[in-house]
Formats: C-alpha cells, sequence, structure tokens
C-alpha cells in the first residue's frame, strides 16, 4: 500500500462523515452506516482484508457497542416510562426551583452538579434539563448549549463509568493489560482542570463576559470544577469507585453549593418561579414517588459496584465470554453487571411503585419504538467501524486462523492494516505526536457522538504510534478519549436531542460553534497534560509545553483588547 494513497484513503471516511452531519445535515444512525460501508469497501477493496474478517469484525464491535448501545436503549426506556407516568415532569417541576435565583448559582447547580448526577446514573441531561432552563428564563441557545456542554464535565465517567470499562477493554487487547482503577486514575489526573475549564465556561456561554467576570460566578465555577476533579482522583486514585465517579462527584457538588448558600445565608430553592401548570404538577406527585426509578438505580449501582465480593461476582466471575465465529478472542459482555441492566431493572421493580396501569405501560413501549432504534444504531455502528479499522489487511489461513498482517511471520505486508499505517506515518511527529491525540479523540467524538466510540476508534492506533516514540501509550490513549467526551458539546446527536425537546430544532449550528471554541481550548488543555505526562520532563518538553501556554493566551488577550476596541469605536 502506498502509504500517501492509504492515509488519504483511511481518513476519506472521517471526511465523508463530517460533510453529512455538518454540511448535508444527516443523522448521526445514517452517516454511521454510510461510512461503516464506506470503510469496508477499502478495507476489502485497497488493504486486501479478507471479506468474512470485515463482516465478523463488524459484528464484535456491535457485541463491544453493548455497554453503551443498549445503555442508550434502557435510557430511553426509563425516561420515556417516566414521561408517560408523569414523574419526569414532576422531577422538572423540583429541578426549576434550584438556584435560590442566582444565575451563577442555577447554571452550576442544575448543568454541572446535577447533570453530573444524572448522566452518572445513566440518565440524559440533554431530554430533561433545556426545559428547565428555558423555564429559568434563559435563551433557546443557552437552555440547548448548556445540558451539550454540561452532558459529562468528567468526560470518561459517565453512564457508570461505560467509557472507562470499555477503554480498559480495548487497551488491555492493544497494549498492556490495565485494570479498571488504573485506567480510572490515569483519566482521573486531567479531571481537576477539564471540569475547572467546563465549570467556567458554562458561565461563558450563559451570559457573555459579564458572567465570565462576575465575581460570584468565578468562584462558584472554581468550587465546582475543583470538587468534581478532586472527586475523580478521590473515587480512583484513593477508592476503587471507577464506575461511580459521577454519582459521587455530581452528589458532592450539589453538597458543597448547598453548604455555600448556608453560609451565606441564601435560600438554595426558589419556587416562586412555578406557575400554576407547574404547581398542578408538584400536586400530583409526590417528589419521593416520582424520584423512586434513579432511587432504585442509584442503590442498585452502589450494590454492584460497592461491595466487593458482588463486583467480583459479576464482574469477573460471571463476565459471560461470547466467542463470534473465528474472532481472535472471546468479548466479556458482563451482562449482570452492566449498567443497561441495572436500569432495565429499575424500570421494572419502580412500575407498581409509580402506579403504571396497562396504557402508560402502552404508551411506554409506542414511545420506545419511536425513539430507541436510531440512537441505538448510530451509538453501535461507529464501534462496528473501528473494528474494520483494527483488524484492516488481516487474512485467514487454509485452517480458518486469522492472520496479522504486522506479525512479520505471515509474510503479509504490514501498511496493509490502517492502524499501522496511521502509526507508522505520524510516528514521524516525534514528541509532538501526544498533541495530537485528543484532537483525534475529538474528531471521533464528533463524527460519533461518543466518546465510548472515540476509545474503540483509535486506542489501537495510540498505543502502536506511543510504543513507536517511547511515550506512555496509556497516557496518550487517555488523552484520545478525553478528547472524545469533550465533543459532546459538538455532538449533532446530543444537540439535536436537546433542541427537539424545546421545539427549537434549527439552532444547532449556533450551538455548535458557541460549542468549538470551549471544546478546542479544553482540548488544547487536554493536550498540554498530555505532554506532561506522556514523557520524563525535559528541557524540550517544558519549552513545548510553555509554548502552548504561551500561543492560546497570547491569541486571547489580543480578541480581548481588539474586542474593547471596537467597543469604543462604536
Amino acid at each position: 500500500m502506498d502509504p500517501v494513497i492509504g492515509i488519504f484513503l483511511i481518513i476519506l471516511p472521517i471526511i465523508l462523515a463530517f460533510v453529512l452531519l455538518v454540511f448535508l445535515h444527516k443523522a448521526a444512525d445514517v452517516t454511521g452506516v454510510v461510512v461503516w460501508f464506506v470503510t469496508i469497501v477499502i478495507a476489502i477493496i485497497a488493504f486486501q482484508t479478507d471479506i468474512t474478517v470485515t463482516f465478523t469484525a463488524s459484528l464484535a464491535g456491535i457485541v463491544k457497542s453493548f455497554p453503551i448501545s443498549l445503555m442508550v436503549a434502557t435510557s430511553i426506556l426509563m425516561m420515556t416510562f417516566m414521561q408517560e407516568t408523569g414523574a419526569l415532569q414532576r422531577l422538572i417541576v423540583f429541578f426549576k426551583t434550584l438556584g435560590g435565583g442566582s444565575r451563577p448559582m442555577q447554571i452550576l447547580m442544575i448543568s454541572f452538579g446535577l447533570g453530573l448526577f444524572l448522566v452518572g446514573i445513566g440518565a440524559t441531561p440533554v431530554s430533561m434539563l433545556p426545559p428547565v432552563m428555558l423555564a429559568l428564563g434563559f435563551s433557546p441557545l443557552v437552555a440547548v448549549a448548556l445540558p451539550s456542554i454540561g452532558y459529562d464535565p468528567l468526560t470518561t465517567f459517565a453512564l457508570l463509568g461505560v467509557p472507562a470499562v470499555v477503554f480498559t477493554g480495548e487497551y488491555s487487547t492493544w497494549g498492556a493489560t490495565i485494570s479498571l482503577q488504573e485506567a480510572g486514575t490515569v483519566f482521573a489526573w486531567f479531571m481537576p482542570v477539564v471540569s475547572l475549564g467546563i465549570a467556567i465556561s458554562m458561565l461563558w456561554i450563559a451570559g457573555g463576559r459579564k458572567l465570565l467576570f462576575n465575581r460570584e460566578g468565578i468562584i462558584l465555577a472554581s468550587i465546582c470544577g475543583l470538587t468534581a476533579g478532586l472527586m475523580a482522583i478521590v473515587c480512583n486514585f484513593l477508592l476503587p469507585l471507577t464506575t461511580l465517579t459521577n454519582v459521587f462527584a455530581g452528589a458532592m457538588v450539589l453538597l458543597v453549593l448547598f453548604i455555600y448558600n448556608r453560609v451565606r445565608g441564601k435560600a438554595i430553592i426558589d419556587r416562586q418561579i412555578l406557575d400554576d401548570k407547574d404547581l398542578a404538577v408538584e400536586s400530583s406527585m409526590s417528589l419521593r414517588r416520582a424520584s423512586i426509578p434513579w432511587v432504585v438505580l442509584v442503590i442498585l449501582s452502589l450494590v454492584t459496584n460497592m461491595i466487593p465480593q458482588v463486583f467480583q461476582f459479576l464482574f469477573v466471575d460471571l463476565a459471560f465470554p461470547l466467542s463470534i465465529g473465528t474472532y481472535p478472542a472471546p468479548i466479556n459482555t458482563r451482562i449482570l453487571w452492566q449498567a443497561y441492566t441495572l436500569m432495565l431493572l429499575a424500570t421494572i421493580v419502580s412500575i407498581p411503585f409509580l402506579r403504571a396501569d396497562r396504557a402508560a405501560l402502552k404508551r411506554t413501549f409506542t414511545g420506545f419504538r419511536k425513539r430507541a432504534p436510531r440512537p441505538v444504531l448510530a451509538a453501535a455502528i461507529f464501534f462496528a467501524m473501528a473494528e474494520v479499522m483494527n483488524f484492516s489487511g488481516w487474512v485467514l489461513d487454509s485452517t480458518g486462523v486469522w492472520l496479522n498482517p504486522t506479525d512479520l511471520a505471515n509474510g503479509l505486508d504490514p501498511s496493509n492494516n490502517m492502524i499501522f499505517l496511521l502509526a507508522s506515518m505520524t510516528a514521524g511527529l516525534g514528541i509532538i505526536y501526544p498533541v495530537l491525540a485528543p484532537f483525534l479523540g475529538l474528531l471521533a467524538g464528533f463524527i460519533s457522538g461518543s466518546e465510548t466510540s472515540a476509545i474503540a476508534m483509535f486506542t489501537k492506533y495510540h498505543v502502536e504510534t506511543s510504543t513507536i516514540i517511547g511515550a506512555n501509550a496509556v497516557i496518550v490513549s487517555a488523552s484520545n478519549g478525553i478528547g472524545g467526551g469533550l465533543a459532546s458539546v459538538l455532538s449533532p446527536a446530543k444537540i439535536q436531542n436537546a433542541a427537539a425537546v424545546i421545539d427549537e430544532i434549527g439552532i444547532e449550528g449556533q450551538v455548535i460553534r458557541y460549542g468549538l471554541v470551549v471544546a478546542l481550548l479544553m482540548t488544547w488543555a487536554t493536550a498540554i497534560l498530555t505532554m506532561l505526562q506522556a514523557f520524563a520532563l525535559t528541557i524540550t518538553i517544558i519549552i513545548i509545553v510553555l509554548i502552548m501556554i504561551i500561543v492560546p493566551v497570547a491569541v486571547g488577550i489580543i480578541l480581548l483588547f481588539s474586542g474593547r476596541s471596537q467597543h469604543n469605536i462604536h
């Protein structure tokens, strides 16, 4: 394979996905199927991959997607059920009262702290919080953008830590074996900076410079960001609670904000904002009963993750490995431990408590069938694409054994493997290469709408390239995942979801333009942290890092004074 032609063919599906999503406004599932098919054709024709390998790898990728794709399905099922029983509306009314009238407090309590907690247990802030923010008086743009960027300020620990779990499996497959806590700890050291940056960016999105330079806002953003980031370190470095990181971090942020308000003598709840419709919803169901599905889910999550014997039994002993044809290794499904199973159980258990009748259940399943298939397909198909890339150039011998082209003993052309070709070409960047990793994750997260998909797409690539240049492979690979998580604010699927619930379809482009600034700045900060950790500190590394810090600061100062000059002129 000619390297130049090969690189072009590898990035062609990615360019195609970008065009379909941004310029042709195609849905994520349609885009995913198209780019998967194009990747299949390129792998078979140009990279000489055995056709059986491509389709078997695709099926394996779909199975690997279950922790995220089935989580999407059960999350939609629970949210639809809660909506049809009135529980969701009751919770939204309660959320509207939070914040005590302070704009920074409302933003950080609801979109940051509550958003952390919700996505931690598997709920979706982009479905729940836009109506709340709109009711609080924020513009449609802000009401959509804040839940999107707040989808997960801790990036990797959403949905009961599914991205961290998938990263553990992917990295252990292509690199050294790594435990879930070890993987979580690597991610956690990035989090104080990442979560702090996201908290501050929420102020800018919601109120521009006025809120960005608001004294109370900066104090609250710093408290929230650092609290969440430090809790990530506690839950991974000090305690084996990787899968519950978001739950504890979100709860701690809310607790700290409550204490802050009490110390300052301010109310945390303001019921004056409720209108007659809200009061009617409030009187129809108690808050305690409305929250039962989430309470049950939290209890199940705590039991299955905090009791070592239960975790060992479900995660390790009952891993339920699944073999797919001649695929090189079985895939551990861990069906009984997965968050999607816990969410399904929580939904079933809550049926009698929410007094769901047959009509409500029928409406739930009707809504589920309407809403779930396309998001589930979108979540799964990019895993299939990633596996095709990983196994491109592999062929079958006469006995049906898969032969790896990068194993020189097989006598195959190693450049027929897309990941090997990418690694060998970009290794020429040398010590600058780790800067690229989080931006590739950002790109993959934008295309697929999922950090987990970004991890599946590029982990092998980062492991191989890091090994070539002598960088810390787990640090570089983790930064790719964080970049994928930061893409939430750019994800067309998430933004469209948020816009749809407040009937504002069409503002996605505006949200992405705002989100792009935040995503690029935070990914750049992640790149700086990656450089500091990927190699032993030398004078050269320190100089590179200083340049990386100075450049955005200088650009920001220029833009700030340029804006003031324009303001004075007018």
